[in-house]
């Protein structure tokens, strides 16, 4: 794809345009206004010094649909913690017993409608699945309310202790429409082929671009091969979509290419009838993803309850198809936006700014003041991170940690407006990667077209990425057995997953130095030959030896290892 220097253009002005109300994230960034603190920023929970339980329950995939039936199941976590997160509450533990220890086992009931199951959950443990037939249920739109209850009992107690807390069934007809369906024990969607000639359901991790319609798709349908030749498997229209027949050859031609869409709404997603207008439209359409309603209401101070209500109709009139919002804020009203999506995208874009003047409105960027292009960042690869596991954390938090995924839009523009440059391939490649690390199971980059294909651009390394994406990443990230964790050692970020046969490693140098990493710091201290051991899957700058990993300054590596 040649490039083309208007793009840069157009993408600026379009960004900047987009901050031209009032404020942004609730700060005043113009040289004429005073600095007022924009308040709504989130609140963490408070400690506790005694234990509490967190429990939790929810069905294992959202929606179940009648052909599921009898295979249905609930995911139950029962983890002690010592926050008063959403939902905690006191419990007494038997004397002598730690947190991770000789606590014993809980009974849990779980009782939608007519239909009721009990048995014995561990207790301080995560994903624990219980089988429940929701056959004898009927299948409709309106979602069945769930109660969960757990006792617990214990030597030195003269009675158990009881814990309540509810969940959310949506249980669907068949349809030979499209669903997306989601795994709420991992985050990850499960779709059929987009082509709509059916076939079973798989997990899926989306990899796509955003493509303005009116400036490129509109114009040049040929932009849908190449992102398909480049290994992506989702296509983002920016609307609006105000030429319908060409709207229509779009869709056509992702459903040819096996390419999923996503269908946005940001235009008109607090018109209620204009969306139960396009849900009506669109939602039968084969290769339908997801629908996306607002975007950036946090920066522009949107009604807060605007994106629930809209969640809500399109919940009532569809259901087959999951929603997103995509925020841009760092901590502007994160918890009442959240509420009005399944899927919470961040767009934090922060390669090329200058993180405490904008260039634009000449003027200092502080956490109370001023608008640099990407909300309270540093201007590197780890705001991303950090927005990330941020988000993460907060879901958890609120108790939405099952319930609500988070992807990333890695940047692929730039050298305009607030940014002096445009992402290497090689930075563009850490992006996601440190954004899977931390939790991402979607990534969909702002946007389309780039830069020509050379082998240090993002379209000229997006063909090898793409499919190790898919072929070595995605099968540990929609595992629901494989466990993860995520290290920093010396300004490398890593994450780390094991499904009982096999690691997955992520790698990324955060600084810009260079830096050595042991293999025990990152996990794998049982490496005693890596020459055998440890599999190279893709590494630049960076490569490893007999006892660590080596990196420059911006290395990056995936790689596999098996004791």
């Amino acid at each position: 794809m040649k490039y083309n220097k208007s793009l840069s253009a157009v993408v600026a002005v379009s960004l900047v345009q987009g901050s031209l109300g009032q404020t942004w994230c609730g700060k005043n960034y113009m040289s004429n206004q005073s600095v007022v603190p924009p308040g709504g920023q989130f609140t963490l929970p408070l400690y506790s010094n005694e234990p509490l339980l967190s429990f939790r329950c929810a069905p294992v995939f959202r929606p179940y649909l009648e052909e599921d039936a009898k295979s249905a199941a609930f995911i139950v976590d029962t983890p002690i913690v010592y926050d008063w997160v959403t939902g905690a509450e006191p419990i007494l533990l038997p004397s002598g017993s730690s947190s991770s220890s000789n606590l014993g086992s809980i009974d849990v009931t779980i009782s939608v409608g007519s239909v009721h199951t009990t048995t014995t959950v561990p207790l301080n443990a995560t994903g624990v699945q219980i089988p429940i037939d929701i056959s004898k249920l009927e299948a409709q739109k309106t979602a069945y309310n769930v109660s969960c209850s757990a006792a617990y009992s214990t030597a030195s107690t003269s009675k158990s202790q009881k814990f309540k807390t509810s969940a959310s069934l949506l249980y669907l007809p068949d349809t030979n429409a499209s669903v997306t369906k989601t795994d709420l024990r991992t985050g990850a969607l499960w779709v059929r082929p987009a082509d709509g000639k059916g076939g079973a359901f798989v997990p899926f991790i989306p990899q796509g671009f955003y493509v303005n319609f009116d400036s490129y798709l509109a114009k040049n349908l040929s932009m849908i091969d190449q992102l398909k030749a480049d290994g992506f498997n989702t296509i983002h229209p920016i609307p609006p979509y105000d030429n319908f027949t060409i709207f229509e050859q779009v869709i056509n031609k992702t459903i040819d290419d096996g390419m999923y869409i996503v269908y946005d709404m940001r235009s008109n997603y607090q018109n209620l009838t204009a969306v139960a207008q396009q849900v009506n439209t669109y939602a039968s359409i084969p290769n339908l993803l997801n629908w996306e309603t607002a975007h950036e209401p946090d920066g522009n101070s949107d009604p807060q309850n605007a994106a629930r209500e809209t969640y809500d109709l399109i919940y009532q009139m569809d259901g087959y198809h999951p929603v997103s919002i995509v925020l841009n804020c760092e901590d502007y009203n994160f918890s009442p936006y959240v509420t009005g999506a399944d899927i919470v995208v961040h767009d934090a874009y922060p390669i090329g700014i200058n993180a405490t003047w904008s260039p634009v409105w000449n003027t200092t960027c502080t956490p109370d003041f001023g608008h640099c292009g990407c909300d309270n960042c540093k201007g590197t690869v780890d705001d991303v991170k950090v927005r990330v596991q941020t988000f993460k954390d907060r879901l958890n938090i609120l108790g939405f940690d099952r319930t609500k995924s988070v992807w990333t839009t890695p940047q692929a523009f730039g050298s305009g407006a607030y940014w002096n440059t445009t992402p290497t391939g090689q930075e563009w490649i850490a992006l996601g990667l440190t954004s899977f690390s931390h939790g991402a199971m979607g990534s969909k980059s702002f946007q389309y077209p780039t830069t020509t294909g050379s082998a240090t651009t993002i379209e000229g390394t997006a063909v090898n990425v793409t499919a190790l994406i898919k072929q070595v990443i995605q099968p540990f990230l929609v595992d629901p057995t494989a466990t993860h964790v995520t290290f920093n050692y010396q300004g490398v970020d890593a994450g780390l997953w094991h499904n009982s046969t096999a690691y997955l490693l992520l790698v990324s140098n955060m600084v810009n130095g260079s830096a050595y990493v042991p293999w025990g710091e990152v996990g794998l201290g049982w490496v005693t030959n890596a020459t055998t051991q440890v599999q190279r899957i893709l590494s630049v700058s960076q490569n490893t030896n007999a006892t660590g990993l080596n990196f420059r300054p911006g290395g990056i590596g995936i790689y596999t290892a098996t004791p």
